[in-house]
C-alpha cells in the first residue's frame, strides 16, 4: 500500500464512546486487510507470508484461548469491533508483515480490562491497565515477544489517546528492555547469546559433506538449499524465492565473477548478489543440482500454467485420457504411477475428495475421469500460477518447487501435481523435531560431544556475517551483502569478542604500522603552542587521503560529505608520496568511471548526464592539483589548496605559497 487511505479525526463534542463507535464505522467499510468483506468474522484471512505455503490469519481470540491454540472464544464485545477496527487502522498506518504481535497485545489489553473488573470497554483503558496489560505479557511469553508487545501497546495507547478515546496524563511507556540489547562484548550474557546464535564447527563440518554425499532428491534439495545460504547471508524466504534463471555471469567490471538474482525482503529491492570467489563454484553447482530435481516438477507446473484445466497425464498413464470411467487402479497409475494402489486410491477418492462412485460391472467400483480431474486442479497452489506470497514469481519459474509428496518418504509421490517448498519444507529436516529424522541423523553426523545436531537456517546469516565482520568489510557493505535497509540492524549480528576486533590493530602494530611515524618523544620535533597553531590561521586539521582539511567539524558537519578533492577546505602538501600516489589512484578511477557515465548518456539512462558533470569536475579538479605538485618551481612542502574555479595557488594570505619545514610546525616563507 503505497499511501494511508484512512485518517479518523474525533469530534470534540462527542463522547469517547461516540467517537470510537464513528472509528469502528469507517474501519468496517475499508478495502484495508479486506475489512469490508470478513469484519463481521472473528478469523480474518490477511495474506500469505513470503517462504510459507499456508495462508496467514488474524484470530481475534480471547488470550486464554489463545495460549490453548484454539480460535474459540472470541474477545467479547465492545473491545471485540474495537480490536478489528484498531488492526486495520494500523496496518493503513504502519503495514506489518506479520500481525500476530499486534493481535497479542490487543489480547492483553482485554485480559487487563476483565482483571481490573472494567469489562471490555476500550474507553476504560488507563494508565494501570496499560501496566497490567505488560505484566501480563511477561507472564505468558518470553521476552523477547514481552518486548514486541510492549511496543505496540505503546503505539496503541498513543493511538487511543490522540484519537479522543482515552486520556492519558503522559505519554505512556512500558518499561521493558529489549532482551536483544546485549550490552558489553564481554559480559558473560554476550557470549552465550553469540554462541548460541551461531553454528557450531560440527554443523559446518556435515553440511559440508552431506552436500557431496546427498543423491535422494530431499537430500538433495535440502543440502542445495543450505549451500546457497552459506554463500550469502540470506534469509530462507529468499532462498525459496530463487528463480530457475537466477545464475549471472559477470561482465565488465564484474567479469570473472558469478552472482545471483536474490528477492529482496524487509524493504531491501531484489537484486543481484555477487557471490566471494570461494564460493562461486558451490553455489553454481548447488543451483544445477536444484534444477536437475525440480525437473519434474517444473515440467508439471508448466503444463498446467498452459493447461490450467486439463490433468496432466504421465506417460504410463496417456492412453487414458479419453476414458470416461476410470478404475481404482487406473485412479492409482494416473496419481502415484502404481496400479497396485487401490486401497489408496479409495480413500483418496471417496474419503478425501467424497468423489461419486459407479458400480461396474465385475463388483469393482469406477468414478468418471471429470470427477477425478477436478480433484486433481484443486490440489494446486491456491495462489496458483504464482507462489504464495511473492504474485510477482510463476510457479514455472521457481527453483523451489517439488512433487506433492516427494520430500515425505512415508507417501507416495504424486506424479501429477506438484507443491512449492515453503520454510517448513527445509527446517523439518535441521533437527530438533521428536517425529522427524534429521538430514545429519540420516547422514550420521552428531556433535563433538555425541548429541544430534539441531540447525537453525538464520544461524548461517550470523555466520556469514561474523565473516565479514573479522574479514573487514565496513557495515555498509554488510547491509548490502545482507539485504539490509538500516545499517544500524547490523548491530544483532556482531559476534566479536573484543580480542576480535583488537585483533587487526594488533596485527597491524606487529607489522610495523607505526615504523615511519616519528618517536613521540623526539627532542627535535617540539610540540606546537597555541599560538603558533593559531598564527597558521588554522582552528583544526584532520588528515585526509590526499592532504589535510582545516575544517572545524565542532561547529559543524562535513557539507561535502567527505568528497575532499572537490572542497576548499582541503590542503594538500607537496612531497609527501603517498598522498600523490592516492591521488594518481583516484585520476585513474575517475576516468574509468567518467568514461562508464559517459556510456550510460549514450544509452540515455536517468542521471547519467549529473554523473558525467560531476566525474568531469572532479577529473578537472585532480589534474589541476598534480600539475601543481609534478611543476619543479614549486617548492617541497608547500601548501596548496584549490578554489572552487581551481585557482593554481592559494595561501593563508592569499599572496604566496608557504613553505613548512620538515619536521617544525612553524613555517618559513620561500
Amino acid at each position: 500500500m503505497s499511501a494511508p487511505v484512512l485518517n479518523f479525526t474525533p469530534r470534540a463534542e462527542l463522547q469517547p464512546s461516540a467517537n470510537l463507535a464513528a472509528f469502528v464505522e469507517l474501519c468496517r467499510n475499508s478495502e484495508v486487510l479486506d475489512a469490508k468483506r470478513q469484519f463481521a468474522k472473528d478469523v480474518w484471512d490477511v495474506g500469505y507470508l513470503k517462504g510459507h505455503n499456508k495462508v496467514h490469519r488474524a484470530v481475534f481470540s480471547t488470550l486464554e484461548a489463545a495460549s490453548d491454540n484454539k480460535p474459540q472464544p472470541s474477545l467479547p464485545p465492545p473491545f471485540l469491533d474495537f480490536a478489528k477496527a484498531t488492526l486495520i487502522y494500523l496496518h493503513d498506518k504502519q503495514p506489518v508483515i506479520s500481525q500476530a504481535t499486534r493481535i497479542a497485545s490487543l489480547r492483553c489489553l482485554e485480559a487487563a480490562l476483565r482483571e481490573s473488573g472494567k469489562g471490555s470497554r476500550p474507553t476504560a483503558v488507563d494508565q494501570t491497565i496499560l501496566d497490567s496489560a505488560v505484566e501480563i505479557a511477561t507472564k505468558q511469553v518470553s521476552p523477547g515477544v514481552a518486548y514486541g508487545i510492549g511496543c505496540q501497546l505503546k503505539l496503541i495507547a498513543g493511538f487511543m489517546c490522540s484519537k479522543g478515546f482515552i486520556t492519558l496524563r503522559q505519554r505512556w511507556a512500558h518499561g521493558l528492555k529489549n532482551p536483544q540489547e546485549l550490552g558489553s562484548r564481554i559480559s558473560k550474557e554476550a557470549f552465550t547469546a553469540r554462541q548460541e546464535r551461531l553454528p557450531s564447527r560440527a554443523t559446518l563440518r556435515a553440511l559440508g559433506a552431506i552436500f557431496y554425499q546427498a543423491i535422494e532428491p530431499v537430500d538433495v534439495l535440502v543440502s542445495s538449499n543450505t549451500a546457497l545460504m552459506l554463500c550469502a547471508p540470506e534469509r530462507i524466504n529468499e532462498t525459496l524465492r530463487l528463480r530457475r534463471n537466477c545464475l549471472v555471469e559477470g561482465a565488465g567490471e564484474y567479469r570473472g565473477k558469478l552472482g545471483l538474482r536474490w528477492s529482496g525482503s524487509k524493504g531491501f529491492k531484489d537484486t543481484t548478489k555477487w557471490l566471494p570467489t570461494e564460493m562461486a563454484p558451490i553455489a553454481r553447482q548447488a543451483v544445477i543440482r536444484i534444477i536437475q530435481v525440480t525437473g519434474p516438477s517444473q515440467k508439471l507446473a508448466a503444463w498446467y500454467t498452459a493447461n490450467p484445466n486439463k490433468l496432466y497425464l504421465h506417460e504410463g498413464a496417456e492412453h487414458l485420457r479419453d476414458r470416461r470411467v476410470l478404475t481404482l487402479s487406473e485412479i492409482g497409475l494416473v496419481l502415484w504411477g502404481d496400479e497396485t494402489a487401490k486401497e489408496s486410491a479409495s480413500v483418496w477418492a471417496q474419503h478425501r475428495n467424497k468423489l461419486p462412485k459407479l458400480k461396474l460391472g465385475d463388483r469393482s467400483i469406477g468414478f468418471f475421469l471429470q470427477d477425478v480431474e477436478r480433484a486433481v486442479i484443486a490440489m494446486l497452489p491456491a495462489t496458483f500460477p504464482s507462489v504464495p506470497g511473492s504474485p510477482e514469481l510463476l510457479c514455472l519459474d521457481a527453483l523451489a518447487i517439488m512433487r506433492t509428496n516427494e520430500l515425505n518418504p512415508t507417501r507416495p509421490t504424486y506424479l501429477c501435481m506438484f507443491t512449492c517448498v515453503d520454510y517448513s519444507a527445509l527446517t523439518n529436516h535441521f533437527g530438533g523435531y521428536k517425529d522427524k529424522t534429521s538430514i545429519f541423523k540420516r547422514f550420521g553426523y552428531f556433535e563433538d560431544d555425541g548429541s544430534p545436531i539441531e540447525l537453525q537456517s538464520h544461524s548461517l546469516r550470523h555466520y556469514l556475517n561474523m565473516l565479514a565482520q573479522t574479514g573487514g568489510l565496513s557495515s555498509t557493505e554488510i547491509a548490502i551483502f545482507s539485504g539490509r535497509t538500516d545499517v544500524k540492524q547490523n548491530r544483532s549480528y556482531d559476534h566479536m569478542t573484543s580480542d576480535e576486533v583488537q585483533a587487526p590493530i594488533n596485527q597491524a602494530l606487529k607489522n610495523g604500522f607505526t615504523s615511519e611515524l616519528e618517536p613521540i618523544f623526539d627532542a627535535s620535533r617540539p610540540l606546537v603552542t597555541r599560538g603558533e597553531f593559531k598564527r597558521l590561521s588554522l582552528t583544526a586539521a584532520h588528515t585526509t587521503e590526499y592532504g589535510w582539511c582545516i575544517h572545524d567539524f565542532a561547529s559543524e558537519p562535513c557539507q561535502m560529505y567527505r568528497d575532499c578533492i572537490n572542497c576548499e577546505e582541503q590542503e594538500c602538501f607537496k612531497g609527501e608520496e603517498q598522498k600523490e600516489a592516492n591521488l594518481r589512484m583516484l585520476k585513474e578511477e575517475t576516468e574509468y568511471l567518467l568514461n562508464q557515465a559517459r556510456e550510460a548518456l549514450g544509452e540515455e539512462e536517468y542521471g547519467a548526464d549529473t554523473w558525467v558533470k560531476h566525474q568531469s569536475n572532479t577529473l578537472h579538479r585532480v589534474n589541476a592539483l598534480l600539475t601543481i605538485l609534478e611543476d619543479p618551481a614549486v617548492p617541497d612542502g608547500a601548501r596548496i589548496r584549490l578554489d572552487v574555479a581551481n585557482a593554481q595557488l592559494i595561501t593563508a594570505d592569499n599572496v604566496r605559497p608557504v613553505k613548512v619545514v620538515k619536521k617544525m610546525q612553524g613555517r618559513t616563507l620561500p
